[in-house]
């Protein structure tokens, strides 16, 4: 090898590794070192770790269901009902995610009527209320 050629790295570091010297370059020098880290670095990680995959499993949970929450309330269980209706069953029908694209086009829609008009919001009331019941027999009967 000459004077100007680069010396060739025979370690690579992972992606994984690259992330985490933003948040700690010190752990990183240390881990390339060699250096072990303590049982409570280990513990202090692996409550980490749990708390970020909870908090991604929740972030990939779709909160909207635009009737159900302008009628009821986001977290209200007849809107929770709804939702899980749409995840279990509905988005694994063949079509069930264009049907469910099409609802969250129309739906703002609806709410927008609704609020210029209590018939129109008793009639989407009716109609929801009745959707809840037989989402919540058809979800009892698996």
């Amino acid at each position: 090898m000459g004077k100007n050629q680069p010396q060739q790295r025979t370690e690579w570091i992972s992606a994984s590794d690259v992330g985490r010297t933003v948040f700690c370059p010190h752990s990183v020098a240390l881990k390339y070192q060699g250096a072990k880290p303590t049982k409570q670095a280990v513990l202090a990680r692996q409550q980490g770790e749990l708390k970020h995959e909870a908090l991604n499993r929740q972030a990939r949970q779709d909160k909207r269901c635009y009737l159900a929450s302008y009628l009821y309330g986001v977290d209200d269980p007849r809107t929770n009902v709804l939702r899980k209706f749409r995840d279990d069953a509905i988005l694994k029908w063949p079509g069930g995610a264009l049907l469910v694209r099409l609802y969250y086009r129309l739906s703002p829609l609806a709410i927008h009527l609704s609020q210029s008009s209590p018939r129109i919001t008793g009639i989407l009331r009716f109609l929801v209320d009745r959707l809840v019941c037989w989402c919540s027999r058809r979800g009892n009967q698996s």
